[in-house]
């Protein structure tokens, strides 16, 4: 399953796009779609350089989530998953309570998982909140998040 057009639009929306590295608030790099990982100060990028590193991204993603589901999941799931891990990470989605609900096709308490991933640096961030909310009623309704 790939990221509907709905939810690449929305990854692109949320993180904006940056041509210059810059740090976040924790004091890593970013550069691009929020791509981390091999950015440095001092690193600019074009915008098709950005669209490649986050279609190499998404890919990554979708074939690691692909191999951790167990039942099948609908297209507004798939993408409020995707969006999740877009945040969060792969290693953290894989040991949650979030996904052994999915795979236990008990969706409305995956659904009500989502409420817990709010937090950055520790705290609670209105921003992860509004997010979570949006991919919660993607996730029940797969109807397109804000």
């Amino acid at each position: 399953m790939r990221l509907s057009p709905t939810g690449l639009d929305l990854i692109k929306r949320r993180n904006g796009l940056t041509l210059k590295a810059r740090q976040d608030v924790s004091g890593l790099w970013f550069i691009g779609y929020a791509h981390y990982g091999d950015v440095s100060e001092g690193m600019e990028i074009t915008q098709p350089e950005a669209e490649a590193k986050l279609e190499h991204e998404i890919g990554r993603f979708e074939t690691q989530l692909a191999g951790m589901l167990t039942v099948p999941v609908s297209q507004g799931q798939w993408d409020a998953l995707l969006l999740l891990v877009f945040d969060y990470g792969l290693a953290r989605l894989r040991n949650s309570i979030l996904l052994r609900h999915v795979n236990a096709s008990d969706f409305e308490r995956a659904a009500a998982e989502f409420s817990k991933w709010i937090q950055v640096r520790g705290r609670p961030d209105i921003g992860m909140v509004k997010r979570r909310d949006a991919e919660r009623q993607m996730f029940l309704q797969g109807s397109p998040a804000a």
